[in-house]
């Protein structure tokens, strides 16, 4: 986006300090913020603020309370705000449902809603009477081989998320990391087999 809009400024905002060196335009920059640690921006300061897959980073009561007001807050009136949640794996085989209830188990263990997405944040939203217009829009998209090159991305996408929490998921379901990393490897069969997908959730508002 920021090559098609050069006359635009982005700014990229994440709490880990892991930013690309080289290789994009100079109208963009990145910030090393966490939502919940106070203000990092004046008040109206984006035309458009996105952000994207923070299901597991806020509880329901950060989202109500600190996420939302905190993008009303920094977004101008008139601006954009979008939101953008995937779900878990669906239509799947024993063994990725059985993954699929223990990363569910895991997270709301830790008072993490993993499906924020689907009702939740639009409701939240709804709550706060400060959008003039609010839209949600559904896509399932089809993982592994039945979805082409974008299927097979996305099915990458949660194998890595998942292997990224081997050892916190491993222990919540009481199972050997190898026997977790065996599991993992199975999504990826059963995905082609059984054609699973799974649901992407946008939510976008304009500011009153």
């Amino acid at each position: 986006m920021a090559r098609k809009y050069p006359k635009s400024d982005f700014v990229g905002i994440d709490f880990s300090p892991i930013f690309p060196t080289e290789g994009f335009p100079g109208n963009i920059k990145f910030v090393n913020s966490n939502f919940l640690d106070g203000p990092t921006f004046d008040d109206s300061y984006f035309d458009f603020t996105h952000q994207k897959f923070m299901s597991v980073s806020f509880t329901e009561q950060q989202w109500e309370k600190q996420v939302i007001p905190e993008l009303l807050r920094i977004t101008k009136p008139g601006g954009w705000i979008e939101i953008v949640e995937a779900d878990i794996i669906v239509s799947t085989g024993k063994v990725t449902q059985r993954l699929m209830n223990g990363v569910r188990e895991c997270f709301k263990s830790k008072g993490l809603n993993i499906q924020v997405g689907e009702s939740i944040i639009p409701q939240i939203i709804e709550n706060t009477n400060a959008f003039s217009e609010i839209k949600k829009k559904k896509k399932s998209i089809p993982l592994g081989k039945k979805g082409g090159k974008s299927g097979q991305e996305t099915l990458k996408f949660y194998t890595r998320a998942y292997d990224s929490a081997r050892m916190l998921l491993s222990s919540s379901m009481n199972i050997t990391p190898e026997h977790f990393d065996a599991l993992v490897e199975t999504v990826s069969i059963e995905a082609d087999k059984f054609y699973s997908y799974t649901n992407h959730y946008r939510i976008y508002g304009q500011k009153r």
